[in-house]
């Protein structure tokens, strides 16, 4: 008979790298996607700007974007069925987060996911330039809106702008402590 420690069901385990070798030789389908982030769809292609279509399902959207110093990427908006999360991978975001528009300026490292109801905003406010993954999860129609952006077609899609004071606070959001800098509020 088994104790009641050994009848408790162990939490899933991440798999590890030999794991996913073994199931890659006998043809396992892992639901894993793996993109190089230079084999994106390009959406923007202009001197301050760049913009690619990593994944697009509809469970999730990934892009990539590069901005220029002092480029302002989106004015202030909520998202009210997904969430919208950013991981820096080179420069620095800085992010105007909830009702109380928190600031908060990300270095390389450095994530943060805004849940539905949060307004944000970004822009690169450094001296150089930033690149960065948009994660959409789920989609909540993103990678239309980026193909319209680019086939200058309107698309409707998951996004309201909003004003000042509204939405839920900074504190829903999770931010990660890697590359942070916490600035005074505007």
């Amino acid at each position: 008979m088994a104790t009641r420690n050994e009848s408790r069901r162990r939490p899933p385990q991440r798999a590890s790298d030999e794991d996913r070798s073994q199931a890659a030789a006998h043809n396992v389908d892992t639901g894993a996607v793996t993109v190089s982030s230079n084999s994106g769809e390009a959406i923007l292609r202009c001197g301050r700007r760049e913009i690619s279509l990593l994944v697009a399902r509809e469970e999730i959207t990934i892009t990539e974007a590069r901005y220029a110093a002092g480029e302002q990427v989106a004015g202030p908006h909520v998202h009210h069925e997904h969430t919208d999360a950013f991981y820096v991978l080179e420069g620095e975001l800085t992010f105007e987060i909830g009702r109380e528009a928190k600031t908060i300026t990300l270095s390389s490292g450095g994530f943060v996911a805004v849940p539905p109801g949060v307004s944000h905003s970004l822009r690169n406010g450094s001296d150089r330039p930033a690149r960065w993954l948009t994660i959409h999860a789920p989609d909540g129609g993103f990678a239309a809106f980026m193909r319209g952006v680019r086939d200058g077609i309107k698309v409707e899609w998951d996004i309201s702008a909003v004003g000042a004071g509204v939405g839920l606070p900074a504190s829903q959001a999770l931010i990660s402590p890697g590359g942070t800098q916490t600035a005074t509020p505007l």
